[in-house]
């Protein structure tokens, strides 16, 4: 199953989209009757944002003084982070 928080911190996007979540809510209803996602919960959040924003968040996490189109990070529970960080060492 997926699961889909949508986060707007830009009203232009409401120009193209009227209603962001919905929209990517009924398109993961359809991800959802697929057996390959029926037997997993995959959980993300989209931030919907504009360029400044981006921009500011790659800088801090990325340091790259510039805007994307899409940033992405992962997601672990502590423990298995500290596993995945000790097999790299």
């Amino acid at each position: 199953m997926i699961n889909i928080n949508v986060l707007v911190s830009n009203k232009n996007w409401k120009k193209h989209l009227k209603k962001p979540d919905i929209y990517l809510k009924k398109k993961t209803k359809k991800l959802n009757t697929n057996i390959f996602f029926k037997k997993r919960y995959i959980e993300f959040t989209i931030l919907l944002s504009e360029n400044k924003e981006i921009k500011k968040l790659n800088l801090k996490y990325r340091k790259k003084n510039e805007s994307t189109d899409v940033l992405s990070f992962p997601f672990h529970k502590k423990e298995t982070l500290k596993k995945l960080l000790k097999k790299k060492n």
